[in-house]
């Protein structure tokens, strides 16, 4: 626990708890706050280089580019 005015922080084995006052924080950044800290623990964990992910970006542009050629030729 914390000796917080605006939050309460709570872990036990498998979880970490927070309680924000309502009116300290704006919900649209605290998910955005939230999606980041996702996003940064998922990239953390990828077995991903980054040759792989140039590379696999390359490929998915050159799809999207054929398909909208093959749409705009017509």
């Amino acid at each position: 626990m914390s000796n917080n005015l605006y939050y309460d922080l709570s872990a036990d084995e498998q979880t970490i708890t927070i309680k924000i006052d309502k009116a300290s924080v704006n919900y649209q950044e605290l998910t955005q706050l939230l999606n980041y800290l996702e996003l940064k623990s998922i990239s953390q964990r990828s077995q991903l280089t980054e040759e792989a992910a140039a590379e696999l970006a390359n490929e998915i542009d050159s799809t999207v580019w054929s398909n909208l050629k093959s749409k705009l030729s017509k």
